[in-house]
């Protein structure tokens, strides 16, 4: 849900904004002519000041906004998606961690460096790391060779950083295009 909060907020934003325009519109129409311009308040006021607080209608239209905003409310208490992997500190009062996309960029980086491989790409996971190496050597047996090198010096750099739950490593190598 929080991927949807800005996109949400700024729809809110534009529609307070809209709302205020045409109330402002609405003060200024009926100070210079007393009659509604572009909303039709004078029915509504009408319908308000004979409806009572326990019509159905009112009930109904209650019922429905206080589910949504239960829906709402609970949407935005569920945990997000952890994003932080923790590392093994030497103190125990201190908290360090390292981002997902950083882990990505490190590992991507790392893949780069070994000899053969000119591009990599990374997604990683809380549980897992899939790295998708593209090599300079055309043909399937050429790049599956590279895949042990590539394979350990992931290795080595996920040791370096001592990770407290290593993602499991997933290492292809794939040749280059023509």
């Amino acid at each position: 849900m929080r991927v949807a909060n800005r996109p949400l907020a700024f729809i809110l934003a534009a529609a307070l904004l809209a709302c205020s325009v045409v109330i402002i519109a609405e003060v200024i129409g009926f100070a210079a002519h007393h009659s509604p311009l572009l909303v039709p308040w004078a029915t509504w006021h009408a319908w308000g000041s004979v409806t009572h607080w326990n019509a159905l209608a009112v009930r109904l239209w209650a019922a429905v906004l206080m589910v949504i905003g239960l829906v709402l409310v609970a949407l935005e208490l569920k945990p997000g998606r952890v994003t932080r992997l923790p590392l093994r500190g030497a103190d125990q009062a201190t908290d360090t961690t390292l981002t997902q996309r950083g882990l990505a960029r490190m590992l991507r980086t790392e893949a780069a460096g070994v000899d053969g491989i000119s591009g990599a790409t990374v997604r990683v996971r809380r549980r897992r790391a899939r790295v998708t190496a593209a090599s300079g050597a055309r043909g399937r047996v050429a790049a599956s060779a590279m895949t042990e090198p590539v394979t350990r010096a992931l290795d080595a750099r996920l040791a370096d950083l001592e990770l407290q739950h290593a993602p499991r490593l997933s290492v292809r190598v794939l040749p280059r295009r023509r």
